[in-house]
């Protein structure tokens, strides 16, 4: 289903003067200040785009996903939960005001190669978006096993400002945008976190980790 690109290769939308696409130029900017003079590879899907596509939601939610080099860690962001073209009429934040972003430390198989199985997690939450869920920070979101292997004990994710930046929002030529970065816990982390406050959990997983990877045993 997924295929991995070296470079971006542009999601061209099939009118002959395609509108710019301010709104991914702006992410690509503000992840560009993070990693400097660093190309991402990419994942792009062969389908209709979501700007084109009339399903609710559309077969294909996201227009791409950017896999950086954090060093440690792969770093992996949505292009597709804002406005990447264009912006809604008198609308203060782009889009659904979102991307989703993800670590993932370089333990095991992800220390040879960038797994894709982020990107399908980023594809569903996004599917779930255009369907009618709501994420925010302090959320918490049951998936069942992160990574899709039965014995995997990462059953849910919490979602929080991604650390990279030290502004939650980014200003856009198409509204306000902030990045939410999702941290893969177990089910049990999940269970304290609602019976206890999230923001306790959330520190707790910051102390131990100022990064917020998600590592999987």
């Amino acid at each position: 289903m997924f295929k991995l690109f070296k470079k971006k290769k542009p999601a061209a939308p099939p009118p002959d003067d395609p509108p710019p696409a301010l709104g991914w130029e702006a992410i690509e900017k503000a992840f560009g200040a993070v990693y400097p003079d660093q190309r991402p590879a990419w994942w792009e899907h062969r389908g209709v785009h979501a700007m084109y596509d009339l399903k609710t939601p559309p077969e294909n939610p996201l227009e791409a996903v950017a896999i950086y080099d954090g060093g440690t860690f792969w770093h992996y962001v949505s292009f597709g939960l804002s406005d990447l073209f264009g912006q809604r009429p008198d609308a203060e934040w782009s889009g659904y005001g979102y991307e989703l972003t993800f670590r993932l430390a370089k333990d095991g198989p992800a220390a040879l190669a960038r797994p894709l199985w982020p990107v399908d997690a980023l594809v569903s939450l996004a599917r779930a978006q255009y369907a009618g869920s709501d994420f925010g920070v302090g959320h918490t979101i049951q998936t069942g096993p992160i990574d899709g292997r039965p014995e995997t004990t990462r059953t849910a994710f919490l979602t929080v400002d991604d650390p990279a930046f030290d502004e939650p929002v980014l200003e856009t030529p198409h509204g306000k945008l902030s990045f939410f970065l999702l941290v893969g816990i177990e089910g049990s982390d999940r269970a304290e976190a609602l019976e206890t406050g999230v923001p306790e959990k959330v520190a707790e997983l910051r102390a131990r980790d100022p990064e917020l990877v998600t590592r999987l045993p």
